[in-house]
């Protein structure tokens, strides 16, 4: 790329609708949710939810956001 070359629309980090259980890999369906003992996105999660914390200017969050198995 050049130095004239602007990239639009950066990966900023996952969103907390990005992290939803549906789109896991290990999610198992509706009669079971999740077929690992721990999440295995927890440390995303948890960024997405500070960021939409911190853009929120500290409001609650949605609670298809809330983290899974808890």
């Amino acid at each position: 790329m050049t130095e004239n070359t602007r990239i639009y629309n950066r990966f900023t980090g996952f969103t907390a609708e990005d992290c939803n259980c549906i789109f896991c890999l290990h999610f198992g369906g509706k009669e079971r949710p999740c077929l690992l003992d721990g999440c295995c996105c927890m440390e995303e999660r948890m960024e997405a939810l500070k960021r939409e914390l911190a853009a929120n200017n500290g409001c609650t969050v949605r609670e298809e956001a809330a983290p899974c198995r808890g």
